[in-house]
């Protein structure tokens, strides 16, 4: 259910009133390109039965990267290649569906190598991993009947394939860096050889951001440079709350890639926000971030088992989500708050990226573009409660005066649960702001820590 729109009115309009010190800013002057929705993709979350959440759903949000493999089907004839290829059979039939589903609407699709071999945490403590005591015989068939598999059901379009995801787990930890490296570079080998370069191999997926010093880091970039096994995509995730931040870890991977003498490639976090995180407030900061700093992310998915697979990582609730009475295969769905504020990015916010800064402080970010008519502002707050400024500077380019008054409108993305229904922003006024200088200040109060806001000024 919609937030009423008089409980939300004192919590925030633009308001032009006390300068704070904590300030995100949108240059009016630069142009970064056309929007192409960088972070609308999620791990899991589609349904193995096509069609079963409406299209719409995948439409309105600009739908662009999946990710998958068949994890955590855990019933006997679904657990993975350790246990028989009859068993892997079932979870490469759910990452199939899965790829037709992503294509169906021209988004890209990662193959968890991991999942269809059944390392995916349901696995026990004796369970086989590529290369053990120097034998590489049962990984070698399993790379065949993937390559197989992928020929046979032409795979290849907008396909890539994650080698492994988070080796520095628990069970790739006992084996150590070396053995690891080593499966990534046989099977990189192997995919390329068999696949070519229209299937992108990507890697090394780890848990940890780039780091200077981390021991699977530097095991892993000093070794694909010798080994002739550069991913096409450098790849890892960012879910680990407040030391989490993209502007860091992209500056990282930079210095990182220098030292080992390594070419820049695309950068993309295959899994991005804690389950705290995922709230609009979160999505927005998120958003702000990967546009700023040119990078794909796909959001991370906090569910397990049948409901993994299903409500596309949190954008859409059904009946009985969350209950003993939740059905895997039951329809009904409806939008999330956090649908609404990716429905937004990519319905609303079209025409030219502008430039943006996020606050000193790191806690709050904006992503700003021109329509041609208007300027239009999704921000967030990474969900934290406090108070911020936006200041939108050279408004000549706008074709503005650089004194006068601007009318700015303030749309409210509420959030009620996990899976609760939000149908749309709340639309919370105008106010009419006086400003000088060739630039305009307000102040957004985050008095909930899940709310996001976009504001619109007209030129």
């Amino acid at each position: 259910m919609l937030l009423p729109l008089l409980s939300c009115v004192t919590l925030l309009l633009a308001n032009s009133g006390t300068v704070f010190a904590q300030t995100a800013t949108v240059d009016a002057a630069v142009s970064r390109g056309t929007p192409a929705n960088l972070a609308s993709g999620w791990i899991y979350g589609i349904p193995d039965t096509q069609g079963q959440i409406p299209d719409h759903f995948y439409s309105d949000v600009g739908y662009r990267y999946g990710r998958a493999g068949g994890a955590q089907l855990v019933k006997p004839g679904e657990r993975g290649w350790i246990w028989g290829v009859n068993e892997y059979k079932s979870r490469f039939q759910s990452a199939l569906s899965n790829y037709k589903t992503s294509r169906k609407y021209g988004a890209r699709f990662q193959l968890l190598l991991h999942d269809l071999w059944g390392a995916d945490s349901t696995q026990n403590s004796s369970a086989p991993y590529p290369g053990d005591n120097g034998n590489w015989a049962f990984y070698d068939a399993f790379l065949t009947q993937v390559i197989s598999d992928i020929q046979t059901n032409a795979m290849m379009n907008g396909l890539d394939i994650d080698l492994w995801n988070e080796p520095e787990g628990i069970y790739w930890k006992n084996r150590g860096v070396g053995q690891w490296v080593n499966m990534w570079g046989r099977g990189f080998h192997r995919l390329r050889g068999a696949l070519g370069t229209a299937v992108l191999l990507v890697g090394p997926s780890l848990a940890t951001p780039p780091a200077t010093g981390n021991s699977w880091w530097d095991g892993f970039l000093g070794f694909v440079g010798t080994n002739a096994s550069i991913p096409d995509q450098y790849t890892w995730h960012l879910e680990c709350g407040a030391g989490c931040d993209l502007k860091a870890s992209n500056s990282t991977l930079k210095s990182l890639l220098s030292s080992y003498n390594l070419p820049n490639r695309p950068n993309n976090v295959n899994e991005y926000g804690t389950g705290s995180e995922q709230v609009p407030s979160g999505a927005a900061w998120y958003i702000s971030r990967f546009e700023r700093y040119d990078t794909l992310g796909l959001r991370g998915n906090w569910l397990s088992t049948t409901a993994l697979h299903d409500f596309l990582a949190g954008l859409v609730g059904k009946p009985n989500a969350g209950t003993s009475a939740y059905s895997a295969t039951a329809g009904g769905y409806w939008p999330t708050g956090e649908f609404q504020v990716y429905k937004y990015y990519h319905l609303n916010q079209t025409g030219t990226r502008l430039g943006t800064t996020g606050s000193a402080d790191g806690g709050f970010d904006v992503y700003a573009t021109n329509t041609g008519s208007a300027v239009k502002i999704l921000c967030g707050s990474k969900a934290k409660t406090g108070t911020w400024d936006i200041t939108v500077t050279n408004l000549k380019s706008l074709g503005l005066p650089s004194s006068g008054s601007i009318t700015i409108t303030t749309y409210e993305f509420p959030w009620t649960s996990q899976f609760g229904e939000v149908d749309t922003p709340v639309n919370l006024g105008q106010v009419t702001h006086t400003y000088s200088g060739d630039s305009v200040t307000w102040w957004v109060k985050f008095s909930s820590s899940s709310t996001a806001y976009a504001f619109e000024f007209s030129h």
